[in-house]
C-alpha cells in the first residue's frame, strides 16, 4: 500500500518502485482491471496456480489491494471494476467472473457489521467459479467459506431470508407505511396533548437522528453531520445524537445494525428500519417532549423512524433532504423495491413541518411534486472556515511530494459519476507543457480507474492518493495552487440540484477555483470575481482556464481572496445550522406542533 503522502505517481518523473507502477496498471482499465500481486520468480510460479477475483466496496482501493496481498501472497489478483458490475444483471456479472477463472473471490469492506448481503456475495463468487470465498474488512474480521459450505449451509440460508423477506418484511414495511400516512391525519390530536419544554433562554435543544447504515468514514454526509454539530455548537444551541451503528459523540446514543435479515440491501434496510424505530421509541417515550425542542433527521432510504418518534412524542419535525433517495437510484445507485422507496420517501415529505433542502432547484423539484412551499426551506451546504484556511501545511506536502516548483491543480472527491474527474483527466492531457503543471486527485471511488487510465496514456505529471481522512484534506487543498471542480450534468437530462461541499472547502482556502456552470455553483461562483466558470464537460475550455490561471499570479490570488470573502459571509456550517434553528425556534415553527394537518397539494 502505498503511504497517504505519496500516492499513486502516474506519469512522474522517477518511479519509485514496481509497486507503484503495479498499482497505476490496477487502475487503468475501464473494464476489468489487472493487479499482478508477485514479489519472486517463486510467487510467480504459485501465482500460476492461484487465481483471486478483489471486489473492493470499501472505496479505498489501496487498503483493498494491500489486504489482497497479505491474504493471498504469492497469488494474482484481479480487481473488479464495481461501478461496472452493479448495473450489469447478475448474470452478466457472473460470467465477467466466471471468465477470469477464479480460484479465490475476495470482498474487501469497510466493515463487516455494517455489510448487507454477505451471503448473496458468497453465492456470486462459487457461482463465478471460485472454490473459495473470503470477505474481510479494515477492522481485521475475516469470514471465509469453501465451496462446499457455502452450497450447503450458507444458499440455503439465503434462500430462507429471501422467502421471509417477500413473504414477511415487505408487506409489512408496506402497511405501517401507509398506516403512517393515514395516522398523519391526528397528529394534532396528539400534539396537543404533549406537555412542551420550556425554554430556558435563547438555547435549543435537538435530537438529531442520523439512522443511516455508512461504512464511509469520509464523504459528504459525515462532513455535513460534522459541521452542522460544529455550527449549532458555535450558536448555543445543544444536539443529542442517536445512530444506527456510528458513534458520533461521548455523548450519543448508538444503536447497533442488526443482520438478521441482510440477504440484499432492501431487507437488510427494512429490517434495520424496523429494528432502529423500535429501540428508538423504547430510548425515548412520550416524556421526550420535555426535554426537546424538535426532532433533526438527516433523510435516509427505507426509513421512517423520524417520522414515527414526531408522533409519538408530539415533537416537530426537521427533514433534512439531499435529494431524491428514488432518482440516486435510478442514477447512480440501483436498488429495488421502488415502488415501496416511493411511498416511504412522500411520508418523510409529508411529516416533517420543515424540510431544508441544499439547493433552489431541489426546493422547484419539491414544489412541482405537490409540496406546500413555506415548509421548504433552502439551506445550502457550507465549510468550517476555521479549519480550511490557507497555510495550514501545504507546504510541508509540497516537500514531502517533491513537487514545490511545480504548479499544483488539485481535485478532491470520491470520484462520482456527477464529480466529472475524468473531464478534468482530459483536460489535463490538453495543458500546454509550459505551464509545468502537476495534477493531484486526491480521494477514490467508481471513476477513479477511468480517470487514472486516460492520464497513463498521456505524458501528464500527475498523482492519485487514493482515500485521505479528512483531517488531512486542508493541508492538501493547501499544497495547491488552483483547484477543480470539474462537475458534469445528470444523465437524464435533469438540474443539478447538489450543493458540493468540497467547492466550499475549495473556496475557503483562499485558492482560485476553476467549476462547472451548474447549479447552485454557478450562482456561489461570480466568474473573474471569485473564480473562473467554465461550461460543465468541456474538457478544452477547462484546460484553456488552467492555462489562465497557471501564467497569472495576481489573477490567482485575486479570485482566491474573493472565494474566501464568499465563504466566510455567507457559506459557513454555522449559516447552515443558522437557518435551521431560526426556523425550528420561531412562533410559527413551534405552533405547528398544535396546528391542524396543512395540506400538501
Amino acid at each position: 500500500m502505498e503511504s497517504s503522502d505519496n500516492g499513486n505517481q502516474v506519469n512522474p518523473r522517477h518511479i519509485g518502485s514496481s509497486e507503484n507502477r503495479s498499482i497505476a496498471h490496477a487502475s487503468s482499465s475501464t473494464n476489468l482491471s489487472r493487479d499482478e500481486v508477485t514479489n519472486s520468480s517463486a510467487a510467480k510460479t504459485r501465482s500460476a496456480r492461484r487465481r483471486a477475483v478483489l471486489l473492493d466496496l470499501s472505496g479505498d482501493k489501496n487498503a483493498a489491494l494491500q489486504w489482497a496481498r497479505e491474504r493471498f501472497d504469492g497469488a494474482t489478483v484481479t480487481v473488479i471494476n464495481k461501478a461496472e458490475l452493479k448495473w450489469a444483471s447478475k448474470l452478466e456479472g457472473i460470467k465477467r467472473v466466471r471468465a477470469l477463472g477464479p480460484d479465490l473471490f475476495s470482498i474487501f469492506t469497510s466493515d463487516l457489521n455494517k455489510q448487507s448481503g454477505v451471503r448473496a456475495l458468497m453465492v456470486f463468487g462459487v457461482l463465478g467459479g471460485a472454490s473459495r470465498v473470503t470477505i474481510g474488512d479494515k477492522t481485521g474480521r475475516v469470514i471465509s467459506r469453501s465451496r462446499s459450505v457455502v452450497i450447503l449451509f450458507e444458499a440455503p440460508r439465503l434462500a430462507l431470508e429471501f422467502l421471509i423477506g417477500y413473504a414477511l418484511l415487505i408487506p409489512i414495511s408496506w402497511f405501517l407505511t401507509e398506516l403512517l400516512g393515514v395516522a398523519l391525519t391526528f397528529r394534532r390530536v396528539v400534539r396537543a396533548s404533549r406537555n412542551l419544554r420550556e425554554r430556558d433562554g435563547p438555547r435549543v435543544r435537538a435530537l438529531y437522528v442520523r439512522a443511516t447504515i455508512s461504512n464511509a468514514a469520509e464523504g459528504g454526509m459525515e462532513t455535513h453531520v460534522a459541521g452542522f454539530a460544529g455550527g449549532a455548537a458555535a450558536l448555543g444551541h445543544e444536539l443529542t445524537f442517536v445512530t444506527n451503528g456510528t458513534q458520533l459523540a461521548d455523548e450519543s446514543i448508538n444503536i447497533p445494525p442488526s443482520r438478521i435479515f441482510d440477504a440484499d440491501r432492501v431487507f437488510y434496510e427494512l429490517w434495520n428500519n424496523l429494528n432502529f424505530t423500535a429501540k428508538l421509541l423504547s430510548v425515548f417515550r412520550g416524556d421526550a417532549s420535555s426535554h426537546f425542542d424538535f426532532i433533526y433527521q438527516r433523510y435516509n432510504r427505507f426509513n421512517w423512524s423520524g417520522v414515527v418518534l414526531s408522533m409519538r412524542t408530539g415533537l416537530p419535525l426537521a427533514l433534512e433532504f439531499n435529494g431524491s433517495e428514488v432518482w440516486v437510484s435510478k442514477q447512480w445507485d440501483p436498488i429495488g423495491q421502488l415502488w415501496l422507496l416511493r411511498r416511504f420517501e412522500r411520508l418523510n415529505l409529508r411529516a416533517a413541518d420543515f424540510v431544508f433542502v441544499v439547493s433552489e432547484v431541489q426546493r422547484r423539484n419539491l414544489i412541482s411534486a405537490g409540496f406546500a412551499p413555506k415548509k421548504i426551506i433552502t439551506n445550502p451546504n457550507g465549510v468550517d472556515a476555521d479549519r480550511f484556511h490557507p497555510d495550514c501545511g501545504g507546504g510541508d506536502l509540497r516537500r514531502r511530494l517533491g513537487i514545490e516548483s511545480k504548479t499544483v491543480v488539485g481535485f478532491v472527491g470520491t470520484f462520482g459519476p456527477w464529480h466529472g474527474a475524468p473531464v478534468l483527466a482530459e483536460a489535463a492531457a490538453l495543458v500546454a507543457p509550459n505551464t509545468d503543471c502537476h495534477f493531484l486527485f486526491v480521494g477514490d471511488g467508481d471513476e477513479r480507474a477511468q480517470a487514472e487510465a486516460i492520464v497513463q496514456a498521456s505524458a501528464v505529471q500527475a498523482a492519485f492518493t487514493g482515500r485521505i481522512p479528512h483531517d488531512e484534506i486542508p493541508a492538501y487543498l493547501d499544497g495547491c495552487d488552483v483547484l477543480v471542480s470539474p462537475h458534469v450534468p445528470t444523465n437524464d437530462g435533469s438540474e443539478f440540484f447538489g450543493s458540493p461541499t468540497k467547492l466550499f472547502e475549495y473556496m475557503s482556502m483562499a485558492k482560485p477555483v476553476i467549476a462547472s456552470r451548474l447549479g447552485q455553483i454557478g450562482e456561489v461562483i461570480r466568474d473573474a470575481e471569485n473564480g473562473l466558470l467554465v461550461e460543465p464537460g468541456d474538457a478544452v475550455a477547462l484546460a484553456r482556464a488552467i492555462e489562465r490561471l497557471t501564467l497569472d499570479q495576481s489573477l490567482r490570488e485575486r479570485l482566491g481572496a474573493g472565494a474566501r470573502q464568499t465563504v466566510v459571509e455567507r457559506y459557513t456550517w454555522l449559516h447552515n445550522a443558522a437557518r435551521v434553528f431560526e426556523a425550528m425556534g420561531t412562533g410559527a415553527a413551534l405552533e405547528t406542533r398544535i396546528k391542524p394537518e396543512e395540506s400538501i397539494f
